[in-house]
């Protein structure tokens, strides 16, 4: 494959009128890539059709068509597709991953010789370890980017379709989308060098660590658990015998929060309770993978856990369990 080359970067210092407000002055949109093209993918590009977006394929060439299925639309409204060119080299505000963790320093690689044309790298993704990796990357191939991490609480999965990519992403419910900087110390040191705002559909948070932390609890609990029974959301609590499964990974993975003095909102039995009653005829994202057979982000969220607990030598017997029991499926 050739090396890529980035474009020379434009002027941006214009304005765009609307079609329907020839007069209307609008705000310039955003230049937005997006590097992973699944359901979280489609997902947030539904939400930036006004805005310049470029898709960034493994061939590097190929435009890309995005199909997305809203239920809730009335029946004329509910398939909306579009394409998206393939990014080649044009400046942009933001760089949006949504691979799988494991994905995130493979996906990025190729596309090495385009970053100088990026001001923010969005890691939008489950799990964590993947962020630190990423930034360690980029400092080592000298890429100063403003690096970010967001997460997603918006559901969707991928289906089979008539049309002819095959397959097209459901809407599966509403939810929340969050990012901020993941540097380590001090965040804000050069927020004010660039006011470029979020993606649409982004809210920013000072405290993203701590909020990602949260999630990668729930996560820890439904994920694996969901996986190894072949179960729907709800059937974590509808079940008995699942409940009590749940009941008691939930109190091993708050253990360990205690020990690393990573606090909570509220108990976690009760929060992965909630989220798994809100989001019950959900598929948790790890058993979609399974099913489909792709490979699954549990080594970023249990094993992160994992290797937190043998840092401090604490074990984590039922997590260690269900992950062998996936490891041998």
């Amino acid at each position: 494959m050739a090396a890529f080359r980035a474009r020379p970067a434009y002027n941006r210092a214009m304005t765009i009128s609307s079609p329907s407000a020839q007069n209307t002055i609008r705000p310039l949109p955003l230049s937005i890539g997006l590097l992973g093209m699944g359901a979280v993918g489609t997902l947030m590009a539904s939400h930036w059709r006004q805005h310049r977006v470029f898709a960034l394929p493994r061939d590097q060439t190929s435009a890309v068509t995005l199909n997305l299925y809203l239920p809730e639309n009335k029946p004329a409204e509910q398939t909306r597709q579009w394409q998206l060119p393939c990014w080649q080299g044009e400046p942009l505000d933001w760089l949006v991953v949504t691979t799988k963790a494991a994905d995130t320093l493979n996906a990025l690689h190729p596309w090495l010789g385009g970053l100088p044309q990026v001001k923010n790298l969005l890691l939008l993704q489950n799990g964590m370890g993947q962020q630190q990796q990423c930034a360690d990357w980029l400092a080592q191939q000298q890429r100063p980017l403003r690096l970010w991490a967001g997460i997603s609480t918006a559901g969707g999965y991928r289906r089979a379709a008539n049309n002819p990519q095959g397959s097209e992403v459901v809407y599966a419910g509403t939810g929340q989308t969050i990012a901020g900087r993941w540097a380590e110390e001090n965040p804000a040191a050069d927020d004010n060098k660039d006011s470029t705002p979020l993606p649409p559909g982004i809210e920013a948070t000072s405290d993203i660590h701590h909020r990602m932390r949260e999630k990668l609890a729930v996560n820890a609990v439904i994920n694996p658990l969901t996986a190894v029974h072949r179960c729907y959301n709800g059937e974590l609590i509808s079940n008995p015998l699942y409940h009590s499964q749940l009941q008691a990974l939930a109190t091993e993975v708050e253990a360990l929060y205690r020990q690393l003095r990573w606090p909570l909102p509220q108990p976690l039995h009760q929060r992965v309770q909630q989220v798994a009653q809100s989001t019950a005829t959900n598929r948790s994202s790890t058993l979609q993978d399974i099913l489909a057979g792709r490979p699954n982000e549990l080594e970023f969220i249990c094993g992160y856990l994992q290797q937190q607990a043998q840092r401090l030598g604490h074990t984590l017997p039922l997590t260690t369990q269900l992950m062998r029991q996936l490891m041998q499926a």
